[in-house]
């Protein structure tokens, strides 16, 4: 474990807190004794799970929010306001798939994962950019995929989605700079996740087949590099997507 010192004591708030990409980075988090808002949507028995066997487990603090819900994120920012005057970090996490071929989809469905993943991520950051305004410095990080840089087939939902989140990245970076935030996204490839717990095993062993590491990546790993990016280690990075998927996109 590597400790950024500049990090101890600094307000982090986790969207999709419950998975285990969020899991993964709330611990890394607590273990650089940040406080740590997680938040989740219906389901927090891992959250709760994580609570109870950290040593850090007072710094973390479990709420509910729908992403996708005005009167939700005021109730959380209401809440909030018991614990911190100011944010220092925000992980847009929050994703769902609703994986079919496009000519299959229900458009119904198709909506859903967009305004999950893009819209809800937009909305939540715009609710928050005060708090992230009142601290001295502050980082976005918002959780890509590279669905949205190379072909996925049977996640063109997904796919627009998380492209759409590599693009305002780009242009709320160059928005916030001046302003004292800088923004990056992280793009996972293939992670031993509640996500690919879905994809059958050989799916799973064609994927690891075409990546030149030759295996899945650990939410850990994805976690350590969103951990570095809202690091001063990492304060000339703005507006970047930083790949982390064993070399696959690169193949």
């Amino acid at each position: 474990m590597f400790i950024y010192s500049d990090l101890k004591n600094k307000n982090v708030i986790v969207t999709g807190a419950n998975g285990d990409i969020g899991i993964a980075i709330c611990q890394k988090y607590l273990e650089q004794q940040c406080h740590v808002y997680a938040l989740y949507h219906q389901n927090r028995n891992n959250l709760d799970k994580l609570k109870k066997e950290s040593e850090y487990c007072h710094c973390l603090h479990i709420l509910q929010c729908d992403i996708n819900n005005d009167k939700s994120i005021h109730d959380f920012l209401d809440k909030l306001k018991a614990y911190a005057n100011a944010i220092h970090i925000l992980i847009n996490n929050a994703g769902v798939i609703k994986d079919e071929l496009f000519s299959a989809i229900n458009i119904s469905e198709f909506e859903y994962v967009i305004k999950t993943n893009l819209l809800g991520t937009c909305q939540f950051t715009k609710q928050l950019l005060l708090l992230l305004r009142s601290a001295e410095k502050a980082t976005i990080i918002n959780v890509a995929s590279i669905a949205g840089i190379v072909p996925s087939i049977g996640q063109s939902n997904y796919s627009a989605a998380k492209a759409g989140i590599i693009g305002f990245t780009h242009t709320l970076a160059a928005e916030l700079a001046g302003k004292g935030i800088r923004v990056n996204a992280v793009a996972p490839g293939m992670i031993e996740s509640d996500m690919v717990k879905k994809v059958s095993r050989q799916v799973v062993r064609h994927i690891k087949s075409v990546i030149p590491l030759q295996r899945l990546g650990a939410s850990a790993e994805v976690a350590n590099t969103i951990v570095f990016l809202s690091s001063e280690a990492s304060s000339y990075i703005v507006g970047q997507t930083l790949i982390v998927d064993g070399g696959m996109v690169m193949r």
